[in-house]
């Protein structure tokens, strides 16, 4: 008889089968609620932003994408449009409730990494007072959901690595589909978890069918904008080949590991460095610190934007939340953690003035080098007294001409400001070249209309026009630099291009 050895079951890793901590919930919900009402405390100061000028252009042809984005946040501009005439508060609740709900979800990660109540409230104190998280979620922007989507998918992977659960890969999916119906950076996510993943010793994860589940749910969700893009010519690609040759260079890619200290507060480096030390010696959290790290440098290759790594700090400050807690604990006497939120807050504040609309608008920053420090500020300035400006320019036709005026403008922001603000003034909606308002074409333009330009360079109109007089250039409120201020404002007459064979070299993507 044949003797049948059963084996032993295998130990689970001490780390992850450790019973988790209990929630510090009313503490973590107070910080997350503290942060979404600052956020729409100073909602309604300045003004609207020049994105969501544009957002709001969409609103009004909304489709399954768009040349600069998928269709997520003109869907949610459309619902403030209608729910609340497009109010400045009401374009901005849900960012700053999913700002909000990211703070949650940092200390949620402190719990799965096993930290108690201190590191769970350090994490959300951290994540609630960093610069870039304060000013990403104060507009309504793709960057605001793209960021909260990313913690939320840090959260669904630390659950799935902590439980060695699966079908954890059918939420990750979920939310995957979703964030790729808002921006198409989730995919670097995706790209740093699966090196994660494969560097960090948990390759075998990636093997379960689990994962194709979650797969063919993303790819369910994201469909429609994929069949939009293909009817489209691909417009997405052509309009990421532009971006990437806009920012691609040696300046990018020096500035990008630099502006990380900015993007998650100065006084917060120690924090969230030390959190992903504490994630990379974990047994089964580090991929995602391999991942930060994979990210890391391929952005500063490629030269991204400082932000594209703002959704990832989260589990880091969670780290860090851990690493801060069992520092203290390991003194004696125990200490608390009073000076640590202290210093957090100290830097939160500091950050107030170049992350959140809280000074005067008069304070604001009037030469190009200050203002480009936060240039989402200056960008909510002035869009009102722009559309004035136009519409006293309009005034000064003769009465045959003001009936038929066209209004080109060289970006979308000029653009939607005159399509939100014009009617009040009898002005006709803008057309533009620029991103998706090409798509939209030249209609309401008529051929040998006088039609005024703005953010246009003279050489390329004369190409349209045999008249071309300079008829002032933009002002701000204050002299506040944007990127608008001393834009040249034309009046073009002698049309000698029509607009249907004129409108192919309008395009320009960026």
């Amino acid at each position: 008889m044949t003797e049948v050895t059963v084996a032993p079951p295998q130990q689970p890793d001490r780390e992850m089968a450790k019973e988790l901590p209990p929630l510090c919930t009313p503490v973590v919900l107070g910080i997350a609620c503290a942060f979404a009402a600052l956020e729409l405390a100073v909602s309604a100061r300045y003004g609207i932003h020049r994105d969501e000028l544009y957002f709001l252009a969409c609103a009004r042809h909304l489709a399954w994408g768009f040349v600069d984005q998928p269709p997520l946040v003109p869907a949610v501009a459309w619902l403030a449009m209608h729910v609340a005439s497009g109010s400045v508060v009401a374009l901005r609740t849900l960012p700053a409730i999913a700002g909000g709900a990211a703070v949650v979800l940092a200390g949620l990660m402190a719990r799965e990494l096993g930290g108690g109540r201190k590191a769970q409230v350090l994490a959300a104190v951290a994540a609630a007072t960093s610069p870039q998280l304060l000013a990403a979620f104060h507009l309504l922007s793709t960057a605001a959901f793209d960021t909260f989507f990313w913690s939320a998918m840090c959260y669904l992977t630390l659950r799935l690595l902590r439980t060695g659960e699966a079908r954890w890969w059918l939420a990750i999916g979920l939310v995957a589909g979703v964030a790729l119906e808002n921006k198409l950076n989730i995919g670097f996510l995706v790209l740093g978890l699966v090196i994660g993943f494969l560097l960090g010793g948990r390759g075998r994860v990636l093997l379960s069918p689990w994962l194709w589940a979650g797969a063919g749910i993303a790819l369910v969700i994201w469909l429609p904008n994929i069949i939009w893009n293909a009817q489209h010519d691909w417009a997405a690609i052509s309009m990421l080949r532009s971006l990437h040759q806009e920012n691609s260079g040696l300046g990018p890619s020096l500035a990008f590991i630099p502006s990380q200290v900015v993007v998650a507060g100065p006084l917060l480096v120690v924090f969230w460095v030390t959190g992903l030390r504490r994630l990379l010696a974990s047994s089964f959290a580090r991929p995602l610190g391999v991942a930060f790290l994979s990210l890391l440098v391929l952005f500063t290759l490629i030269g991204g934007k400082s932000y594209y790594l703002a959704g990832l700090y989260y589990v880091l400050f969670a780290a860090g939340g851990v690493w801060v807690e069992s520092r203290l604990a390991s003194r004696r006497p125990a200490r608390g953690m009073r000076g640590w939120l202290a210093f957090m807050l100290v830097g939160g504040l500091s950050a107030l003035p170049l992350s959140l609309p809280v000074l005067p608008e008069s304070a604001l920053a009037r030469g190009a080098w200050e203002g480009k420090i936060n240039k989402d500020l200056s960008a909510t300035v002035g869009w009102q007294d722009f559309v004035r400006q136009i519409a006293g320019i309009a005034g000064r036709l003769p009465a045959g001409q003001r009936a038929h005026v066209v209004l080109f403008t060289g970006d979308y922001g000029a653009a939607g400001a005159i399509d939100l603000y014009g009617g009040r003034y009898g002005l006709p909606h803008a057309i533009s070249g620029h991103n998706n308002y090409w798509w939209w074409g030249h209609s309401p333009a008529a051929d040998g209309a006088t039609t005024i330009a703005v953010n246009l360079p003279r050489s390329y109109l004369v190409t349209i026009f045999r008249h071309v007089v300079l008829a002032g250039a933009v002002r701000t409120p204050h002299d506040v630099w944007t990127e608008e201020r001393g834009d040249p404002i034309w009046i073009c007459t002698g049309q000698k291009v029509g607009w249907a064979a004129a409108w192919p070299a309008a395009r320009h993507y960026g």
